[in-house]
């Protein structure tokens, strides 16, 4: 207990034996961005779909996703690239459509089409203008 002691001792002392700064001492402000809170269960979350206007320098891509009888298939997460599905994530609407603008950009996506009780559909997209495509999700057995 008495080695940790002095060790301790020892490096806030070293720590305090640099050299002075001239004028007044400011420590560094570490600010802690505030964390994204998910709606509570049951609490509806609807996220704002992109207006009718494209914005200026993107490409539109739209989509629908459908079920095994070819019938709508709502709130399907559409999530692009690694990680998983967020509270925030872009949802396919009641008629199972979606919107994404992306800047006008030559890049390779991967969407990820997710939904409890269904298989994931991954589909790899190259922008090099607008597009659309549909996405039919398989039950899970």
């Amino acid at each position: 207990m008495r080695t940790l002691f002095l060790a301790i001792a020892f490096v806030v002392a070293v720590a305090c034996s640099g050299p002075k700064a001239e004028g007044p001492a400011t420590a560094p402000q570490v600010t802690e961005l505030p964390k994204a809170t998910p709606p509570s269960e049951g609490t509806p979350f609807h996220l704002v779909t992109p207006g009718p206007t494209i914005p200026a320098g993107h490409w539109r891509w739209t989509g629908r996703t459908i079920d095994e009888k070819s019938d709508p298939l709502p709130g399907v997460c559409v999530h692009i690239g690694p990680g998983d599905c967020q509270f925030n994530s872009v949802r396919t609407d009641d008629l199972g459509k979606w919107v994404i603008d992306f800047p006008q950009v030559d890049v390779q996506y991967v969407f990820h089409f997710v939904k409890d009780g269904y298989q994931t559909v991954d589909q790899i997209i190259e922008t090099k203008g607008p597009g659309q495509f549909e996405v039919r999700l398989i039950p899970k057995n």
